[in-house]
């Protein structure tokens, strides 16, 4: 099967073209949002077995001694029109100067591979999810269907990257599926973002939690009339504080669910729906036809309120990581996938996570989840962000380090957030160490990159000068 590997860093309505003309040709879609900066984009050729090189269009290239070595040359092109392409390419203003109108869609196995996306990578090695055909189809047929009511009168604003899932799949493939208007706003800012819901008259906005947050500062720089075409908005990503949520269902006259799902699972499983069942903090319960329970680390289901992980069994569920069967068989075992996210089931069945697992701290013995510290520190008034970590103290055991973004213009030091902690919680929960940041590290999904943030953090997938010299 082919390829056809995405690049369109701007994120333009090209994509829309080439997402659905790659799967009707049978080939598998892959987009990655390659970096200019200090990570190389070695992690797009992660995994591949066929060796290769990716060179400048300035490196000079010995191609005879590549051949007779089998390994491909591919060349990036200088900017212009005609300067030199990748091997294997073609622009898409080719494609559709020779496109036929008499082409038909190539008929392919729903259980085939569609659409190849890496993980973040916000607790390990990215890794290339396996998305098929038919898990793509479950997601809408059986899945969005019992979740959430959207109909063709619907305008969906498009403002995720499309080289992450739930862009791509609650965002783009999903208003295509149910006939709704696709709105792109081409480069995010908070005034885009306002822009194009008034120009449009948007009814679904699709969101993280972080533009919730910009939203409602711009609405309280504007002091004037929020927009009111929005009739429902869905946060995913990260956890949504409590408080914004409400502020904003104030603000837009909107209803907010929160929704839980992973690059694995083809995107949402489940929904928290603001309104008469909705539970502070869940992320609601499973949707009918998805297997979602709580077990312990050998498997066993655990009971209602006991915290575990969350595993989870449904045809939305991706066929592997992409050449690496290791990394599949440890993450789906027994037909079960195991999320790495730890929570537990109330007795309504509503799920409730309680964080990574690998990120649980563990200090006396006491295991601590750093997003409740978190959820505290979120009700200082002066705090605008925050994430707490386990570090090592100078016996090799953790303490719960958190690092805080005040609000713009505010000031405070670290014994006012330790204070506040200890009123809060528990002696052995609260942080003893805090530090300011002015920003936090985050993926282009909100989530907060905590590896990013450990003394002894290491990227592994640069490549040092010295890897390869033997």
């Amino acid at each position: 099967m082919a390829w056809r590997l995405l690049f369109n860093p701007e994120g333009d309505v090209a994509d829309v073209l080439a997402y659905a003309s790659a799967l009707a040709e049978g080939r598998i879609a892959g987009k990655y949002m390659l970096s200019g900066e200090a990570m190389p984009n070695t992690i797009v050729v992660q995994s591949v077995k066929r060796k290769g090189i990716l060179a400048g269009a300035d490196v000079k290239i010995d191609k005879d001694a590549a051949k007779k070595q089998d390994i491909d040359v591919a060349v990036s092109p200088r900017t212009g029109r005609r300067g030199a392409q990748p091997v294997g390419t073609i622009q898409l203003q080719e494609v559709l100067s020779k496109a036929s109108r008499k082409f038909k869609a190539v008929e392919v196995d729903p259980d085939e591979p569609a659409v190849l996306l890496y993980t973040s990578g916000t607790t390990g090695n990215p890794k290339g999810v396996t998305l098929t055909h038919r898990n793509f189809h479950t997601q809408y047929a059986e899945i969005v269907t019992k979740l959430f009511d959207m109909n063709p009168q619907d305008v969906v604003i498009g403002v995720l990257p499309l080289y992450h899932v739930y862009g791509l799949s609650n965002g783009l493939v999903c208003s295509m599926y149910f006939g709704c208007a696709f709105s792109l706003v081409a480069q995010y800012s908070p005034q885009n973002l306002l822009s194009n819901i008034e120009e449009t008259r948007a009814t679904i906005l699709i969101a993280i939690p972080s533009m919730y947050m910009h939203l409602l500062t711009l609405a309280r720089a504007r002091k004037a009339e929020m927009p009111k075409t929005l009739r429902q908005c869905v946060s995913g990503g990260a956890p949504l504080p409590l408080n914004v949520l409400t502020e904003v269902e104030r603000v837009f006259d909107a209803r907010i669910a929160e929704g839980y799902g992973l690059t694995e699972s083809t995107s949402a499983v489940c929904l928290n729906k603001s309104g008469e069942k909705f539970k502070p903090g869940s992320i609601g319960p499973a949707t009918p036809g998805v297997g979602m329970k709580i077990v312990d680390d050998d498997g066993n289901d655990l009971p209602q309120g006991e915290v575990g992980e969350i595993v989870l069994q449904s045809p939305v569920i991706m066929k592997g990581y992409w050449n690496n069967p290791d990394a599949t068989a440890e993450a789906i075992r027994d037909g079960w996938f195991h999320t790495g996210d730890l929570g537990y089931v109330d007795e309504d069945g509503f799920f409730f996570i309680t964080d990574r697992k690998k990120d649980l701290i563990i200090r006396g013995g006491f295991n601590i989840s750093p997003r409740e510290v978190e959820e505290v520190i979120f009700t200082h008034p002066k705090v605008a962000d925050v994430v707490v970590l386990g570090v090592p103290d100078k016996r090799e055991q953790e303490i719960v380090k958190a690092f805080v973004v005040l609000k713009e213009g505010e000031t405070c030091d670290d014994k006012d957030i330790l204070e506040h902690c200890r009123a809060n919680l528990a002696p052995y929960k609260a942080p003893k160490i805090v530090e300011f940041l002015d920003t936090l590290p985050k993926s282009a999904t909100g989530k907060t990159l905590r590896k990013e943030l450990r003394a002894d953090f290491v990227d592994a997938r640069l490549i040092t000068k010295g890897d390869n010299d033997e």
